[in-house]
């Protein structure tokens, strides 16, 4: 059949011979004629390439009819886009981040069994050269449940005990060390910098009973925390595309052409072999004389099963997991002013900074929509812990917050109290929340007081700005301060 079209270069219509359907685009059609079809190739490709995108484009935006919530415009197709505002916000095709803290116990409860989203696979480490998934990135809670059941007795509340003396160890160094820095007080110091310092002294030595001696340097060793600081950004970047941390990281390619680990890995490695074969060398059957450390255990428990067995790589994850991760405990415990300093220090300023992703099929959300399969959903700590279940100064350092104020009752205040403790997400929350959270408890209930009753502090000058960096953990810098040795 033949349809009239105007040709645009002369101003007259001509025949066009095709389906009477085309009479509907007109002019159209002839550009297509005159300019695409008869043209080249090139232009072929263009128009099917542009089609594709745009098909999916208009795909992602529908994609589990999560266009029903608002977000940016860019994140209805990519997740690079960041969020904004709404008790539901669309942050990529496929992810809704919500900060309503009722949902803390329907996505992170035990009783859900939601499994954790691919954003979690870049932080699995490499071990000469292959995926080595640690008990951060394995996804599902049953594989998870099965790697933490021998040693759960290690991280327990009531075992904290014994490692107060590896902690209160490192205290004493901690004290000694920038005793011998601060000149008098007349010589400012990165205080954030030795806390990490600190912490990281403390970790190798409550797992390992050793360290890399970072407080003796006063710095960093190796370049370590510039690795390691390099590989939480990129592992932070890659996890808005989970896909190119196989692409970059663990794709067989890759494996065959770079045999290195991952910055803590290859070093934890070495040093569960070399207690392995210091216990072989020991001629004692039972436990009592090894080192009462994290690793100590672990070998312990494995030894201790029916039929003894012991897995290296199971040793290696427990081991890594403890290491990526003045005052006695008992005494910090009767300290309430401390106590609500600390959790209103841990509500502000969480140290993850990114929502913790759930694969929620058949989640209810707020307005009623049930999520397809597939669809995940996260919770941020710091949107949570900026709801208005913790009072309507939220963006204010208020520590007593978390004290019973004169106007409530016992029982109100506790269940004040329990209402802000459940939206807790500084450590995770379930049964994947972090392992080693009693651990850090302990080296932060125990260093701060004993800091307080050591030194005097003073900021340096209070107008300046703290350098925070947030890609997957949110770290600090430029906390200077003068201390001054209490008494003198």
């Amino acid at each position: 059949m033949q349809s009239r079209c105007l040709n645009p270069e002369t101003g007259l219509y001509q025949q066009y011979q095709g389906p009477s359907v085309l009479r509907l685009y007109g002019t159209s059609v002839f550009l297509m004629e005159r300019y695409l079809l008869k043209a080249n190739g090139f232009w072929v490709l263009a128009a099917v390439v542009g089609a594709v995108v745009i098909s999916q484009l208009f795909a992602a935006y529908y994609h589990n009819g999560l266009n029903r919530y608002p977000g940016p415009l860019l994140a209805k197709f990519t997740r690079l886009a960041p969020s904004k505002v709404g008790d539901v916000v669309r942050i990529g095709p496929n992810s809704l981040s919500v900060s309503n803290p009722a949902y803390v116990p329907r996505l992170y409860g035990v009783s859900q069994g939601f499994l954790k989203s691919e954003m979690y696979d870049p932080f699995a480490p490499r071990v000469n050269g292959k995926r080595f998934d640690s008990s951060l990135s394995v996804r599902d809670p049953k594989v998870h449940q099965a790697m933490h059941k021998p040693i759960a007795n290690a991280y327990s509340l009531t075992t904290l005990i014994d490692y107060e003396p590896l902690v209160d160890k490192m205290i004493i160094k901690l004290l000694a060390e920038l005793r011998k820095r601060i000149d008098g007080g007349n010589e400012a110091c990165d205080i954030g910098l030795w806390m990490r310092l600190y912490a990281f002294d403390v970790m190798l030595q409550v797992t390992l009973s050793d360290t890399l001696g970072f407080m003796d340097k006063g710095g960093d060793i190796n370049g370590f925390f510039e690795r390691l600081d390099d590989n939480i950004d990129r592992s932070g970047l890659l996890v808005t595309m989970p896909w190119t941390a196989y692409l970059l990281k663990h794709n067989p390619i890759v494996s065959y052409f770079s045999k290195d680990s991952s910055v803590f890995p290859g070093w934890t490695a070495s040093r569960v072999q070399d207690r392995l074969k210091r216990r072989a060398a020991n001629t004692v059957p039972n436990s009592i004389h090894q080192q009462r450390d994290f690793l100590g255990r672990f070998i312990e428990a494995a030894h201790m099963g029916d039929p003894p067995k012991f897995d290296f790589s199971q040793a290696l994850n427990w081991t890594l997991t403890n290491v990526m991760a003045g005052v006695s405990w008992a005494r910090s415990q009767h300290l309430p002013y401390l106590d609500a300093v600390i959790k209103e220090s841990l509500r502000m300023h969480p140290a993850i900074g990114l929502g913790l992703e759930r694969t929620a099929s058949g989640l209810e959300m707020p307005d009623g929509y049930v999520l397809p399969p597939g669809t995940n959903v996260g919770m941020n700590s710091w949107v949570v812990n900026r709801q208005a279940i913790f009072g309507d100064d939220v963006d204010e350092f208020v520590p007593e917050r978390w004290l019973q104020s004169p106007s409530e009752t016992e029982a109100e205040h506790k269940n004040r109290l329990n209402r802000m403790k459940r939206a807790d997400l500084g450590f995770g929350a379930g049964s994947r929340s972090c392992t080693g959270k009693y651990v850090s408890y302990l080296e932060i209930y125990k260093v701060i007081p004993s800091l307080l009753l050591t030194f005097d502090m003073e900021m340096v000058d209070e107008k300046d700005e703290w350098t925070v960096v947030s890609r997957w953990t949110v770290r600090q810098d430029n906390i200077r301060c003068f201390l001054r040795q209490r008494g003198s």
